[in-house]
């Protein structure tokens, strides 16, 4: 909907002029404004992340401002791009932040189709479809996320996959890699154990699926402070 508040059209959506007795018109900008707004709700974003930007993303550490920076220079760059992201790194960190600002600039500033999907979320849809009662085919779940421009697949290996959804995902990232669409993906596990680690993020998915996301992907490590507790808790805004 073209907001009424618009001083150039009034809420039509088109702009009339006129030029040498003959009236034209020409579409709004708002009209582009508020399709671009569109194409960023129908990425599917939660509703927790949709105002996560670059400008709110704060570097504790070294680390936080080259991933940062290296998120900047994505976003600025495409969709002259050779390959995805994939950021590792400790829960709270700020990786999806970082995937879902990129996802907003090439949404809303670029006018680019993306879509956002929870892993946890896509092995439910996947092993929904195992169901004999099941609506949709495994196909119909599959597809959107394998042929949109733009995929944001979160916390890659929170839920551990069965055989046969491990091999559904392959086939989804095989298809976008063979198709040169670029995939960002965030993940808690990291690809060497650390300190209280008992699974690196190949244990979690399988070693085809991490190793086609080697050639998909660039891995940014994003470490340092927990997040969420030294400026996203909710006694952090009680006092600031």
């Amino acid at each position: 909907m073209i907001e009424k508040s618009c001083a150039e059209c009034g809420g039509t959506g088109w702009v009339l002029r006129n030029e040498d007795g003959e009236r034209f018109a020409r579409e709004c900008v708002c009209q582009k404004e508020e399709a671009r707004l569109r194409r960023f709700l129908a990425a599917q974003v939660p509703e927790r992340y949709r105002d996560c930007s670059f400008a709110d993303f704060h570097e504790t550490r070294l680390a936080l401002t080259k991933a940062k920076g290296i998120a900047q220079e994505f976003a600025a760059a495409y969709p002259v791009v050779d390959a995805g992201l994939l950021f590792l790194g400790p829960a709270g960190r700020g990786k999806t932040h970082l995937a879902i600002a990129i996802l907003n600039e090439i949404t809303r500033a670029k006018g680019k189709n993306a879509l956002y999907v929870n892993f946890a979320d896509l092995l439910m849809k996947i092993q929904s479809t195992f169901k004999t009662d099941a609506v949709e085919s495994k196909e119909d779940v599959i597809t959107p996320y394998a042929e949109v421009e733009l995929l944001v697949l979160d916390e890659l290996g929170a839920t551990k996959p069965s055989d046969f959804a491990r091999d559904m995902l392959y086939a989804l990232l095989n298809t976008r890699y063979n198709r040169k669409k670029i995939t960002i993906a965030t993940s808690n596990f990291m690809d060497e154990l650390g300190p209280g680690d008992r699974e690196k993020l190949e244990d979690r998915i399988g070693y085809r699926l991490r190793s086609r996301l080697h050639e998909m992907c660039q891995t940014v490590l994003v470490t340092g402070e927990d997040f969420r507790k030294e400026v996203k808790r909710a006694d952090f805004h009680a006092r600031y």
